[in-house]
């Protein structure tokens, strides 16, 4: 028998598996192949899955952003229209309760930025994947700290309103003349709030410039440049807050006596920066109140001159005034527009012609509208050494009456000293009258509002604070925006009160960004207004015609290319700030003329991505009453309107964009206009 090789029994598990693997058809290349597509698909599924969701965050985190773009762009703007509302309103108006709809203002605007905030929270971790979004990040957080800032501001200084209306809402914010010293210890007390408002602006400023290095949207740069505008102004109120204890001291003397010249502008005679000087005063202040004062008028002997040696300082331009002693052009209303450089001017005489409390420590400035205002506050003044009971109603009719008989020309003069001076006596009394000092107070500041009321002072700090509240009469340069100012001096009469001045401004943008501009400068001098002012009395009119000195400023580099009715080429003065269009003309009586100049300018569209921004500043010559100004704005082709402050009043497209201003110019008046192409 012969023996076989058996071999042992596989175990079952081992045989089924044996029987699996020699089953398969596939060879082992193409399974190892399927295996790193299957692990390749899973993984693709993976990176699509969340770049889906990178993608919704994203496109989401965008749309979130923008929402959140145009909320704080919104809130400031809310808060804007507040703040402008406020400053236009007459000082009179002013109450606690305005105080208190800023403060409602400025709480919303932080519950509008804390709620775009919460809802944006989830973008942090991964805001830095996307510009727009990291910049509207911390444009968030920057706008809370404007706000801030703005608030602690808002309380630190609710101690001293509150005490100006004695705590009651319904009473105007000037309800009580303060005493100085309590307004500068009321302002002490809000100091901490005002270094907080600090810190949270060193906060925000750090905030804006991270966000200005981040390469961003068009929109997102919008809104930038806007936060740091506002930063900008509350950064520069804040200062005056922080330094006004000591401004306030100095000013009202409550350490040691200040002296002030007084300059009284007869408006009725305008001038460049206010009017002909024709009184002028003195007075001291200590402890915040008048202690000696003094009012004349003026001669060529008041006050005294300087030596004559000294005009040789002076520099009076060609086509000015040509005085047969030079001297006197530094203190009757000098040429310049600029009331600081006028007053500086006037100062110099009078300090180097050794006068009471020279040298000065500041010039204040008011004109017959000043004091027409403060005699309406005081209701009558009472003028003892001529009888008389002076309103605001016959102020003018007086002088002029009193100028018609004085044949020396020199006692109407006196009786607007002891009118002017009598005010002053009346002023120092109506602490006792709580409802003629409101009043009064808020005449002050309308005129200070109006440029009626001017202020400059020897201290150049305090004359920032002052340029700051809108009280200078400064003259702003005009290199990097569109500008207009026309400035008369009447030479002949005084009848400026019965000229009608209106001006139309007509400029057209080019793509470029430069500009030919249009002024039509229109005067009406009929005769149913001179009869009706008494300052033009036909037995003491001076000259029936009217005499006029225009300077029209417009932007620096401008190119003069087109005029009409100028009877010689009107003189170009060129300087760094402005170029001026210098003319002398003359009004026949019960007449009107209109003027009109065309120049180009350099280019002063501001380029922000593809945003355009136009500006245009125009200044209202000091001592005017309100005029009319009309102004005609024509964008490029192509311009899509982004923006326009103030609204206009119409818009039309007669094959480019037309927009129309009529504005009644009472203040200073900024127009801009934002657009793209």
């Amino acid at each position: 028998m012969t023996r076989q090789n058996i071999s042992p029994p596989i175990p079952e598990p081992e045989r089924l598996q044996h029987r699996r693997r020699s089953k398969s058809i596939i060879p082992r290349p193409i399974r190892k192949t399927r295996e790193k597509i299957s692990k390749y698909i899973k993984w693709r599924l993976v990176f699509i899955t969340v770049f889906c969701i990178l993608t919704i965050v994203g496109f989401g985190g965008l749309a979130l952003a923008t929402n959140a773009n145009n909320q704080v762009r919104t809130s400031l703007e809310s808060l804007n229209r507040v703040v402008s509302v406020l400053n236009s309103r007459p000082g009179t108006e002013w109450t606690l309760t305005d105080f208190n709809r800023l403060q409602s203002g400025v709480n919303e605007l932080r519950r509008s930025l804390a709620s775009a905030k919460w809802q944006t929270a989830f973008l942090r971790p991964v805001g830095s994947l996307n510009g727009d979004i990291e910049a509207t990040l911390q444009q968030l957080d920057a706008a809370q700290e404007l706000a801030a800032a703005a608030e602690n501001m808002l309380d630190g200084l609710q101690p001293t309103l509150f005490f100006l209306v004695s705590g009651d809402d319904s009473e105007t914010l000037v309800a009580q003349i303060s005493s100085g010293e309590r307004m500068v210890e009321l302002l002490d007390i809000g100091r901490g709030s005002f270094v907080s408002a600090s810190e949270h602006l060193i906060t925000a400023r750090g905030m804006i410039d991270q966000i200005e290095a981040l390469s961003v949207s068009p929109e997102v740069l919008l809104n930038l440049r806007s936060m740091n505008g506002y930063y900008d102004q509350l950064s520069n109120i804040n200062d005056l807050l922080l330094d006004a204890p000591e401004l306030l001291t100095r000013a009202l003397g409550l350490q040691a006596m200040q002296s002030y010249l007084v300059l009284g502008q007869n408006s009725d005679e305008i001038r460049p920066s206010g009017g002909y000087i024709s009184t002028y005063g003195w007075m001291t202040v200590r402890a915040g109140r008048i202690l000696e004062y003094d009012y004349s008028a003026n001669t060529s002997t008041t006050p005294n001159p300087p030596p004559a040696f000294l005009a040789d300082e002076l520099y009076i331009p060609s086509w000015w005034l040509q005085y047969d002693d030079p001297i006197y052009a530094a203190f009757d209303g000098s040429w310049y527009a600029d009331f600081p450089s006028t007053a500086a001017l006037a100062k110099w005489f009078y300090d180097n012609g050794a006068n009471p409390h020279a040298p000065v420590d500041g010039v204040i400035a008011i004109d017959i509208v000043g004091f027409e205002y403060i005699m309406e506050a005081l209701g009558s003044v009472e003028v003892p050494e001529y009888e008389e009971i002076v309103t605001s109603q016959n102020f003018r009719e007086m002088v002029y009456s009193i100028r018609a008989q004085d044949v020396g020309d020199r006692e109407h003069k006196q009786f607007v000293a002891a009118l002017y001076e009598q005010i002053f006596a009346d002023w120092q009394s109506i602490d006792r009258d709580q409802e003629t000092s409101s009043a009064l107070l808020g005449a002050t500041l309308r005129a200070l509002q109006e440029k009626h009321i001017m202020l400059y002072f020897a201290d150049e700090r305090l004359n920032q604070a002052v340029h700051l509240l809108g009280w200078s009469g400064t003259q702003e340069p005009a290199t990097e925006n569109d500008y207009l100012m026309v400035a008369d001096a009447n030479l002949g009469n005084k009848a400026s009160r019965s000229v009608v001045r209106q001006i139309t401004y007509d400029v057209n943008i080019h793509e470029d960004g430069a500009l030919s501009s249009r002024a039509s400068i229109a005067y009406d001098y009929p005769s149913f207004l001179t009869d009706n002012d008494p300052a033009f009395d036909p037995e003491n009119h001076g000259t029936l015609d009217y005499y006029n000195l225009m300077q029209v400023f417009v932007p620096a580099g401008s190119v003069l290319t087109d005029m009409n009715n100028f009877f010689a080429p009107p003189e170009v003065v060129v300087d760094e700030y402005w170029t001026q269009f210098i003319s002398p003309f003359v009004i026949p009586y019960d007449n009107a003329e209109r003027f009109q100049l065309s120049y180009d300018t350099p280019r002063l569209v501001q380029e922000e991505g593809p945003y355009r921004r136009y500006q245009l500043l125009l200044q209202r010559q000091p001592g005017r009453l309100s005029e009319s100004v009309n102004v005609q704005v024509s964008l490029p082709v192509n311009a899509q309107i982004v923006s326009i402050s103030p609204p206009a009043t119409t818009s039309f497209n007669l094959g480019q964009p037309i927009l129309e201003f009529r504005i009644e110019l009472l203040t200073d008046q900024w127009i801009e206009v934002l657009y793209r192409e």
